[in-house]
């Protein structure tokens, strides 16, 4: 692997450490100022700031340069980490939650572009099972912290920012290899980018909604079924566990056997997971987590095979949008996503919740699939064709 494409693989863990630790950590420090509903909509404030960096990442890379647009996202991380260090008071946090949250997505856009644009397209798919292992770590990392730290929130959100910085050190050097890499967004033609790879952007959307629901709900889940809260947050670090370790294989199998083939079965092996989940021995102390592991593993899968697919079909300006589309359906969905299935939770029960994602699973792999070439399809240019 080349070296800028490992920097840039290391570099990206620090977006998952930073943002892994801020979510847990920020929720019990506000846990004895505000009630759970506006600690909820604190939490937003991520989500809303990502859903913000798409639309200011086209901007600033036209202004700056992809490079620079790169290392102010590390900066604006880490002057936000700092700040949330300095105050716990809710609205200055909420501000800077917004602030991290636009520092990241600068970091998110850019770098997924990078990495799309330096593959070649044989090697694609595992370069982007790394990525999005080296992601899932600093996620994994985070809330691994938080627990040993909790009670020091300010040495823990100090020393997030000083990590944070060390994500200057990979990503300097690579700045101006990333320049000519990256191409400014063309203005608009966001519906031309649906219409020319509509089954990435509906696979990320599964992907980071099924996610998002497996951090905040599984400990309520597990205490519908009366297991206890415990053994649901043991269920989400096996969930994530599996979501590490899988991507590796996962890319190499979109390299060797395509596309198509290997989203099929990550979209079934997903949806069984969910049934499974439903049935009785998903209540089952080892079958469940075994169960949890591997869909963990196949439903990020979607994410990596989405960013590949990303890389397949764009190239120049209309790879820049595309990333940058892709990140504003992550965020949006990872946002919204705990709400709904909180709802379907209090409606359908935990057997119903899980039933009712393996039907989405498979609506979304009958839309999807169809649509995705088995193998690497022509790339389309700065003007994006429907």
């Amino acid at each position: 692997m080349r070296p800028i494409l490992l920097g840039l693989i290391v570099g990206i863990l620090i977006y998952g450490l930073a943002i892994g630790t801020t979510y847990p950590l920020l929720g019990v420090v506000l846990a004895d100022q505000v009630d759970s509903f506006r600690n909820g909509l604190n939490a937003a404030g991520t989500g809303v700031g990502l859903m913000l960096g798409v639309l200011l990442t086209g901007p600033c890379v036209r202004r700056v340069g992809a490079g620079r647009t790169i290392l102010l996202g590390v900066v604006v991380m880490a002057g936000s980490l700092v700040a949330m260090a300095l105050t716990q008071d809710y609205w200055p946090v909420l501000a800077a939650r917004m602030a991290l949250g636009i520092g990241a997505n600068f970091m998110f856009v850019v770098c997924e572009t990078a990495l799309n644009s330096l593959c070649r397209p044989e090697q694609r798919g595992r370069v982007l099972g790394w990525y999005t292992a080296a992601n899932a770590v600093g996620f994994a990392l985070g809330p691994a912290a938080v627990a040993l730290f909790a009670d020091r929130p300010v040495l823990l959100l100090g020393g997030c920012a000083a990590a944070t910085l060390l994500a200057l050190i990979p990503f300097g050097p690579a700045a101006p290899e990333i320049d000519r890499r990256v191409s400014p967004p063309t203005l608009g033609g966001w519906r031309a980018l649906l219409v020319a790879a509509p089954g990435a952007f509906l696979l990320v959307a599964v992907a980071s909604m099924v996610d998002a629901i497996m951090i905040s709900l599984l400990p309520v889940i597990a205490i519908e079924r009366g297991e206890g809260a415990a053994r649901g947050a043991l269920l989400a670090s096996v969930f994530h566990i599996g979501l590490i370790a899988a991507q590796p294989v996962v890319g190499w199998a979109l390299d060797r056997h395509g596309r198509r083939v290997t989203l099929a079965l990550c979209v079934a092996l997903s949806a069984l997971g969910a049934v499974a989940m439903a049935a009785p021995w998903g209540a089952h102390p080892i079958a469940a987590l075994a169960l949890m592991a591997v869909w963990g593993g196949t439903n990020y899968a979607l994410y990596t095979g989405a960013l590949t697919l990303i890389g397949d079909r764009f190239d120049g300006a209309s790879l820049t949008g595309a990333v940058a589309l892709f990140a504003g359906v992550y965020a949006l969905a990872s946002t919204v996503a705990p709400g709904l299935a909180g709802g379907a939770l209090a409606l359908l029960g935990a057997e119903g919740l899980y039933l009712a994602l393996a039907f989405f699973y498979l609506v979304a792999g009958a839309v999807a699939l169809p649509r995705i070439a088995a193998r690497r399809t022509q790339t389309v240019g700065s003007k994006p064709s429907g």
